[in-house]
């Protein structure tokens, strides 16, 4: 149990300062990429929703030691996230398929920046916060669920190789006589 835990603290550590000192430093779009946010959803609805809550909460707390943004807001967005897709896929998506995910996961990435904006937008509207709101659409809306799919896909795909566990075919075609 502990060693789970510190297993999965380490990846999540590794995984952060990545993300944070490694692709933000890159070109434009790719900059856009949001490492925790993506394994939060992989987690979330392939493996465990438990584990993947703990994965979004101590993400959130580490990206927020980076962030500009109020503290609070990158947690407490990425566990809403996390908390919305779990619904979605206990009352909707009950495969654990490759396009449940993909779906699962662009709904992830727009509820997410949706809710970061929201709640920037909450705390300059009850001025508890004097800091200009930072938005573009273009990165936020369009290049980060598409590169966060990117990722999802590819990791999928890994461990759909590596476990066979996994189904890549939403639909299969019925057998003919």
């Amino acid at each position: 149990m502990i060693i789970n835990f510190l297993i999965n603290l380490l990846f999540l550590l590794c995984l952060g300062i990545v993300q944070v000192s490694f692709l933000s430093t890159w070109p434009s779009p790719v900059s856009s990429l949001n490492l925790i946010l993506t394994l939060a959803i992989f987690i979330t609805v392939i493996i465990d929703y438990d584990q993947g809550l703990y994965w979004a909460l101590g993400g959130g707390l580490f990206l927020e030691l980076y962030t500009h943004l109020f503290f609070g807001i990158t947690t407490l967005s990425l566990i809403l996230a996390m908390i919305l897709i779990n619904v979605l896929f206990s009352n909707f998506f009950t495969n654990r398929s490759f396009y449940s995910l993909m779906i699962l996961g662009l709904i992830a990435s727009l509820t997410y920046n949706l809710l970061v904006l929201l709640f920037q937008f909450l705390l300059v509207l009850f001025k508890l916060s004097a800091e200009p709101i930072f938005f573009d659409f273009k990165f936020q809306f369009v290049w980060q669920p598409f590169f966060n799919l990117v990722i999802l896909a590819v990791i999928f795909f890994t461990f759909f190789t590596f476990t066979g566990r996994l189904k890549s075919v939403f639909l299969t075609p019925a057998s003919r006589p």
